[in-house]
């Protein structure tokens, strides 16, 4: 891709753009190559304003640009690539060939993405949709419904399903705990890091509850009587994490009794894993919008840990060339409706070939079978 990338400045007699301003070109016509589209002006756009420059989208693909004309009144700034399956994208600024500081910050621009278009892997780290069959025992055949701006912070449950969906979870976890409590066992709530909110947050818990967080919590837990001890796995836990310290508490007390593990949720479990594996494979990490999600709150928690480059790109000037500088880039969405992530690919599409890729894990925990019953004889 690299050797068909062109870098030109070209002229125009016929395009007008007043001093203090810049026309970004949405598509525009190469003198040889033809028409070239840009799907990242918004790029630009955001940019431009962001500098305090005022900015018109349109296509250019009417106007006379040529690069023998150096005393025309307007300057335009490009660069173009050849596209895998044909025809060619690119970026054009266009500014008054006597506005310096317009005509600067133009050329600025070109050069900076002209340095990074490349070709690159986008890996979309999405949720497993918790109405399919299997996670969180929720009705199958039906889409997540959408999220508005307005109930954004109460989109989500405490197990990281939508808010808008039947998740049994935490009620399972509510009623196992209040029985466990009701017979008079200590009981053990294995919270790891990643989970929300403990377990017990309707009806008031009176009892010996303790919370364990790690293997290590676990290993030094006191216990006065180890045949009347229980365990409940609060909502939100990352299953794998809970399993790690399930097994040092049954390796202590045997006698170990607990919630079953049908009603747990897995939805952050999936999560975990599928935002782990992407990262593993990834340069960097764009995490798209201002709302928080249990996809971003996973990425966020698991990226310290590399460390890897991450950049919250909560408008598109934000997004600068050295965060796409990268072969393989995984993007979260941390928005209500799609819009800004919807921006962000189109962005990305126009930075050079793009591959999108979407990830995702699914637990699908199996409807139990009925008894075996023999036939009757007689």
């Amino acid at each position: 891709m690299n050797r068909s990338v062109l870098t030109e400045v070209l002229h125009s007699p016929t395009l007008h753009v007043a001093p203090g301003s810049l026309t970004v070109a949405t598509s525009w016509w190469h003198p040889t190559r033809g028409l070239v589209d840009c799907p990242a002006h918004r790029l630009l756009s955001a940019h431009a304003r962001q500098a305090g420059l005022g900015t018109a989208s349109r296509s250019l693909s009417n106007e006379d640009l040529r690069g023998d004309l150096p005393t025309a009144p307007t300057t335009v700034f490009t660069v173009s690539y050849e596209r895998p399956e044909g025809g060619h994208r690119g970026l054009a600024l266009a500014a008054h060939s006597d506005d310096a500081t317009a005509i600067s910050f133009a050329r600025r621009q070109i050069e900076s993405w002209r340095a990074v278009l490349r070709t690159r892997r986008v890996l979309h780290v999405t949720a497993s949709d918790p109405l399919a069959p299997g996670p969180s025992n929720c009705p199958p055949n039906a889409s997540v419904p959408a999220q508005t701006a307005a109930d954004a912070t109460h989109r989500w449950r405490v197990c990281g399903c939508p808010a808008s969906v039947r998740c049994p979870s935490a009620e399972n976890t509510e009623r196992a705990l209040h029985r466990f409590l009701e017979r008079g066992d200590d009981v053990v709530v294995v919270t790891p890091p990643a989970a929300g909110p403990g377990a017990g947050a309707g009806r008031p818990v009176h009892g010996n509850l303790r919370t364990v967080s790690t293997p290590q919590q676990a290993e030094t837990l006191a216990v006065t009587d180890p045949d009347r001890l229980a365990f409940v796995v609060a909502p939100g836990a990352v299953v794998s994490e809970a399993a790690d310290i399930l097994k040092v508490l049954r390796r202590r007390h045997p006698r170990l009794r607990g919630q079953h593990p049908h009603e747990w949720c897995y939805t952050m479990d999936d999560l975990h894993t599928v935002v782990g594996a992407a990262l593993a494979q990834s340069d960097r990490l764009l995490v798209v919008g201002h709302d928080t999600t249990p996809v971003t709150r996973t990425a966020i928690t698991q990226v310290a840990r590399i460390p890897l480059p991450v950049r919250a790109v909560t408008t598109l000037d934000r997004l600068r060339p050295d965060d796409v500088d990268a072969a393989t880039i995984t993007v979260v969405d941390a928005t209500s409706d799609g819009r800004d992530l919807r921006e962000l690919r189109q962005v990305l599409d126009g930075l050079g070939p793009a591959s999108h890729v979407r990830r995702q894990a699914h637990s699908a925990k199996e409807t139990p079978r009925p008894a075996f019953r023999p036939l009757s004889s007689g």
